[in-house]
């Protein structure tokens, strides 16, 4: 089955906003180099930029769909830990997960145990997108989704950098397309 995939173009101000903001989330953690927020044990600009154009391009995407009053931004306030997920609809966490695109075939659909135990308590559905590190290239492609649970339940452990639950088969992601529509039952 062929699966839709979403692209989404940020303009100039959007990819000058993401670079600002990679910029303050890799000062808020110490610095390019230290150790950073995530798993993954790294701070630098160009990772985070993956994390925020991701964040930016799925609310573009959901906006189209949802009002964007209804749409929460939480990954904006990122230092705010009582937030519950990068978004929130209705009610809803979503969690976004940002791989370069060069990194899509070999990796896909992955998430650090710790991060998943978090997702799945916070009944969350994940967004899986792609994205490059820089401010050169704008597409951000938003290619499936899942319920945090399908991860813990369906995934295999594999070691990258890190420890990771790997959701292997293509067939157990959800399609893009079909996100909106799940979104709008939690209104």
């Amino acid at each position: 089955m062929r699966r839709m995939v979403a692209k989404v173009k940020l303009f100039a101000r959007e990819m000058k906003w993401c670079q600002k903001h990679a910029e303050k989330i890799v000062n808020h953690y110490g610095g390019h180099g230290s150790k950073g927020s995530g798993a993954y044990n790294h701070n630098k600009i160009s990772s985070n930029m993956v994390g925020v154009k991701s964040e930016k391009a799925t609310v573009i995407y959901l906006k189209r769909f949802i009002p964007l009053e209804d749409i929460e931004e939480n990954y904006i306030d990122f230092t705010n830990t009582s937030l519950i997920g990068d978004l929130n609809i209705y009610g809803q966490s979503i969690e976004i997960k940002g791989l370069r695109p060069h990194q899509w075939d070999k990796f896909k659909r992955m998430i650090p145990p710790k991060q998943l135990k978090h997702y799945v308590r916070d009944e969350s559905i994940v967004v899986w997108t792609t994205a490059s590190g820089d401010t050169k290239n704008s597409t951000v492609k938003l290619m499936g989704w899942n319920y945090a649970h399908e991860v813990q339940t369906k995934g295999v452990d594999v070691q990258t950098i890190c420890a990771n639950v790997w959701l292997e088969n293509d067939e157990d992601m959800h399609p893009i397309e079909d996100l909106p529509q799940i979104l709008r039952r939690f209104k």
